[in-house]
C-alpha cells in the first residue's frame, strides 16, 4: 500500500510540474505606461525563452527518470553498467547549446536596441519634461527640466511627481554605488551607475501613486531604498510644478551656515522631513546604518563645548564634523546644507530634540 501510495505522489508531482509549464503566468513589464518596452514586447521574449526550455526540461527530466527506473539496483551485488561517453553526442549538444545562447542573445539584443534604447535615445522624441534621478544610499533626487534642457529649479527628494499622458524622460545615474531603478506598474529595471547616465521613456496613462524599490542590492539599508511615482493630471501638474518653481525662486539652502538665527521649529514638520529625506532608513529605535534616534539624542545633549541645538545643527549640514563611534560618518549624504533652509533645519531639529 505505501509503495501505490509513493508511486501515486510521484506521477500527481509531475502531472503538477507539466500544468504548471503548460499554463505559465504573463510576464508583465508593466500595465499603465505606454513609455518604454511595452507588454508586448516582454511577453515575446519570454514566450520565446519559455518554448526553448520546455523540451530541454522535459528531455533532461526524462532521462533522470528513465535512469532512475531503467537501472535501478534490483540485486544488492548488481552493478551497472559502465558507459564511457559519446563523443557525437557531446559534441552534439554541445554544438546546440552554444545556438540556443546565440538565439536567446540576437532576440534580447534586437529587443533592446529598438524597445529600450531607441524610444528614449531617439531625437525624434522630443519630451516634454526631463528629470535627472540621481540614486544613493538610500534615497532618490530628482531634478526636473521642460522639455530636454530647460531647467526649473525643482528638486524632490524620494517622489517623483509626474504629468500623465505627457512623454518624460528619465536621465538616470548614480552618487556612490550600483542601484537599480523600478516601477513595476510603469516600466522594466533600468540600472543607475556610477559614472554613466541611463534612460528611460515614460508616458503614463493613468494618474495615481505608483510604488517600487531599488532593485540591485546595495547595502545594508536598500530594502529602505524605496521610490514613488505621483502622477497627476496634466493641469494639476502644471499648477504643481508652477508652485514648486516659485518655491525654489525665493528658496535659500542652508549650506555649512552654523551662525545664523533659526525660525522656531515643529516637530510635526520635521518628522515629515525625516521620512521625506530617507533619515528614517538609517535612524531608527535601535541602532542601525547609523546611531539611534536615543542616542543621537543623548550625544547632542552631552556634547562638550556645544548646545543640544548647535551639535544637530553640524551634524545634519556637516556629518564628519564629529563622528560617532562604530559609524560611518560617510553613508550619511553630505548634501543637506543645499536641500534644507533655515526653516526646514529648525523642523528637523525640533523633532529630532522631541523624540519620537
Amino acid at each position: 500500500m505505501t509503495r501505490i501510495l509513493r508511486s501515486f505522489s510521484f506521477w500527481l508531482a509531475g502531472v503538477a510540474v507539466l500544468l504548471a509549464f503548460a499554463l505559465p503566468a504573463r510576464a508583465f513589464a508593466h500595465d499603465e505606461s505606454s513609455g518604454g518596452a511595452s507588454t508586448h514586447d516582454i511577453q515575446q521574449l519570454f514566450t520565446i525563452t519559455f518554448w526553448i526550455a520546455v523540451p530541454i526540461f522535459l528531455l533532461v527530466e526524462g532521462l533522470i527518470l528513465f535512469a532512475i527506473l531503467r537501472y535501478r539496483r534490483r540485486r544488492v551485488d548488481e552493478m551497472p553498467d559502465q558507459v564511457e561517453g559519446n563523443r557525437r553526442l557531446e559534441i552534439g549538444w554541445t554544438v546546440l547549446g552554444f545556438v540556443i545562447i546565440g538565439v536567446l542573445f540576437a532576440v534580447t539584443y534586437h529587443a533592446l536596441r529598438t524597445d529600450y534604447t531607441v524610444k528614449a535615445d531617439n531625437p525624434n522624441n522630443e519630451p516634454d519634461y526631463t528629470v535627472h534621478v540621481s540614486a544613493y544610499m538610500w534615497n532618490w533626487d530628482y531634478e526636473y527640466f521642460v522639455g530636454d534642457n530647460q531647467p526649473t529649479g525643482v528638486t524632490t527628494t524620494k517622489r517623483l511627481t509626474i504629468p500623465a499622458d505627457r512623454a518624460v524622460y528619465l536621465e538616470i545615474s548614480s552618487k556612490d554605488v550600483q542601484h537599480s531603478f523600478w516601477v513595476p506598474k510603469l516600466a522594466g529595471k533600468v540600472d543607475a551607475v556610477p559614472g554613466h547616465t541611463n534612460t528611460m521613456w515614460l508616458k503614463v496613462d493613468k494618474p495615481g501613486l505608483y510604488t517600487g524599490n531599488c532593485a540591485e542590492y546595495c547595502g545594508t539599508g536598500h530594502h529602505n531604498m524605496l521610490i514613488e511615482v505621483e502622477v497627476l493630471e496634466p493641469a494639476a501638474f502644471d499648477t504643481w510644478l508652477k508652485d514648486q518653481t516659485a518655491a525654489a525662486g525665493q528658496f535659500v539652502p542652508m549650506g555649512t551656515d552654523m551662525q545664523s538665527a533659526m525660525p522656531e521649529g515643529n516637530a510635526d514638520r520635521g518628522e515629515q522631513l525625516f521620512t521625506q529625506l530617507g533619515c528614517s532608513g538609517c535612524h531608527g529605535a535601535q541602532d542601525g546604518v547609523g546611531p539611534a534616534l536615543a542616542r543621537i539624542r543623548q550625544d547632542a545633549q552631552h556634547h562638550e563645548g556645544y548646545t543640544e541645538e548647535q551639535y544637530l545643527r553640524e551634524s545634519i549640514l556637516m556629518p564628519c564634523a564629529y563622528t560617532t563611534p562604530g559609524f560611518n560618518c560617510q553613508i550619511m549624504p553630505s548634501d543637506f546644507g543645499q536641500k534644507l533652509d533655515a526653516q526646514m533645519l529648525a523642523d528637523l531639529i525640533a523633532y529630532l530634540e522631541a523624540g519620537e
